[in-house]
């Protein structure tokens, strides 16, 4: 009686559903999912319902793996970033369309809305600053926000 050959599988990255589920392919083009959403060291993964990129996660993997190159990981300051990239475009709308309307900024006060910012900014770790707001531009908001 001859073994049945088991393969590990090798997991590639290739992008993250409508649900914020990182999506993996195999080398035999079957899809899984990471229903920790990059979350954790250890993925749990799901095969794909109709192998569809959008489909329901439905098995647990039971076969050995690796992943080429690493697995997705969320970063650990996505809502930061996501809450500093909001108050950017409140001081943008608030500045322009808003017709400084104060309802537009955190709190309803420039001064509380810069320092949110600040905060959020100086949380980062210097290797992880935005580069798509410097400190500088945040002094700039500060100006134009507070003394306008």
């Amino acid at each position: 009686m001859k073994e049945k050959k088991t393969s590990t599988l090798i997991l590639k990255y290739i992008g993250m559903d409508d649900f914020s589920c990182p999506v993996y392919k195999d080398q035999f083009e079957h899809l899984w999912k990471d229903i920790d959403l990059g979350n954790s060291q250890n993925p749990s993964l799901y095969s794909v319902t109709n192998n569809e990129f959008d489909g329901e996660p439905m098995s647990p993997i039971r076969k050995d793996y690796v992943f080429s190159p690493a697995p997705y990981r969320k970063n650990p300051y996505e809502f930061q970033y996501r809450m500093l990239s909001r108050l950017q475009s409140d001081c943008d709308y608030f500045l322009g369309y808003g017709d400084r309307s104060l309802r537009i900024l955190y709190k309803n006060d420039p001064k509380a809305h810069i320092n949110y910012m600040k905060e959020l900014w100086n949380g980062f770790p210097e290797n992880e600053k935005p580069q798509w707001l410097t400190w500088e531009q945040l002094l700039a908001y500060e100006k134009a926000i507070c003394t306008g």
